[in-house]
Formats: structure tokens, C-alpha cells, sequence
């Protein structure tokens, strides 16, 4: 059996009747501040979870699935995240620093004021994703953010070197590192401003939870 206790206390939040909690399903839970910190959860599936001010440092979760989940103040920092699913996922106040995040799926994510210091992307997909936050000192090599907003992100110091910027929505974002990829680039593959027919063609936010 497996206890999950809270945050800096002794209660127990959830028992899992198991020995491991690899490929574990805590589909649609609510929890607030579990401690999941230095766990090997590879393959666990948090699907639609919502959950607030939970700890995963250090721990293990490659392919694990954050699809359509809810996170507010969740702690990633240097955990390796491999192949994550955080699709369509709602990420408020989320820590991913030093995080391994390499090959992660954030396709139509909403992401408010995250912090992705230092944290490993490589080969990331954020097709789409709405996102305020750092990515100081990121490495975004051969990342997708085809379409993506990062007009309030902070990419001072970031790697995207083989990245895919076509129609990503860069103005007010710190460019630094960036400058001369977005000065060789034409106006068709970078969105320096939204116009009404790429506005069109993108999905309605309205139907985001359909």
C-alpha cells in the first residue's frame, strides 16, 4: 500500500492499494497539495485531475498524462517529464524549473505565468498554447510553437535553434535571443502582429472543454 499525505503534514490525502504507482490511474481526482515529490509515476494517468499546490520535485514521470487537467501552484522542478502529456491543459502559477520536458505535448495549453527556467524542451510541442511566463535559460531546440502566443514570455536567454516558429505571435515578448532567427524569417512564418485571417483560422477558445 501507498500513502499520498499532504504537504508538510502528516495526513493522508489518498491510499493506493499497490506497490507501485507506475501506469496508476488518478483520473479526474481533486487534491489539495498532495506530496507526489521524488515518486517514479511513470505512465500514471492525471487526466482531467485538478489539483492545487502539489509537489512532484525530483520525481519520475515520463508519458505520464495531464490531459485536460487543472493545475494551480503545482512544483515540477527537476522532474523528468519525458513525453508528458499536458494537452489542453490549464497550468496557473506551475514551476517546471530545471524540469526534463523533452519530446512533452502542450498543444493547446493555457499557460499563466509558469516558469520554465532552465528547463530542458527539446523536441516539445506547443502548437497553439497560450502562454505568460520565463522560459529564461530554456533550451527550445527543435521545439514546435507553430501558432503559439508568447507575447507576454519572457525568452531572454532561451535555445531555438531548429525550432518551428511559423505564425507564433511574438510581439511584447523579450526577443534577446531571438532577433536574428525573427529578422531572417518572412512575415508570413512569424505572426508579429494578429490579423484577422490568422485570427480565423485558429481554434475558438469559447470551445476549449468541448
Amino acid at each position: 500500500m501507498i500513502e499520498i499525505r499532504k504537504r508538510d503534514s502528516s495526513q493522508i490525502l489518498l491510499r493506493v492499494f499497490k506497490d507501485s504507482l507506475v501506469g496508476h490511474s488518478f483520473s479526474a481526482v481533486n487534491l489539495d497539495s498532495p506530496d507526489f515529490s521524488a515518486m517514479s509515476l511513470a505512465d500514471v494517468s492525471m487526466m482531467h485531475a485538478c489539483l492545487k499546490n502539489a509537489d512532484f520535485r525530483e520525481s519520475k514521470l515520463a508519458a505520464a498524462s495531464f490531459y485536460r487537467a487543472l493545475l494551480t501552484n503545482v512544483r515540477f522542478e527537476g522532474a523528468e517529464l519525458t513525453s508528458a502529456d499536458f494537452a489542453e491543459t490549464v497550468l496557473i502559477g506551475v514551476s517546471f524549473r530545471n524540469a526534463d520536458l523533452q519530446q512533452a505535448q502542450f498543444r493547446y495549453a493555457r499557460i499563466t505565468d509558469v516558469d520554465f527556467h532552465g528547463a530542458d524542451l527539446r523536441g516539445a510541442n506547443l502548437t497553439m498554447a497560450r502562454i505568460t511566463g520565463s522560459f529564461r535559460g530554456a533550451d527550445l531546440r527543435n521545439a514546435d510553437l507553430r501558432s503559439a502566443d508568447l507575447r507576454d514570455a519572457d525568452l531572454t536567454d532561451a535555445r531555438f535553434d531548429g525550432a518551428k516558429l511559423a505564425r507564433a505571435q511574438v510581439v511584447g515578448a523579450k526577443l534577446t535571443p531571438l532577433h536574428q532567427q525573427l529578422v531572417q524569417m518572412t512575415k508570413d512564418e512569424v505572426a508579429l502582429a494578429r490579423s484577422p485571417a490568422s485570427a480565423a483560422n485558429e481554434r475558438p477558445w469559447w470551445k476549449f472543454w468541448n
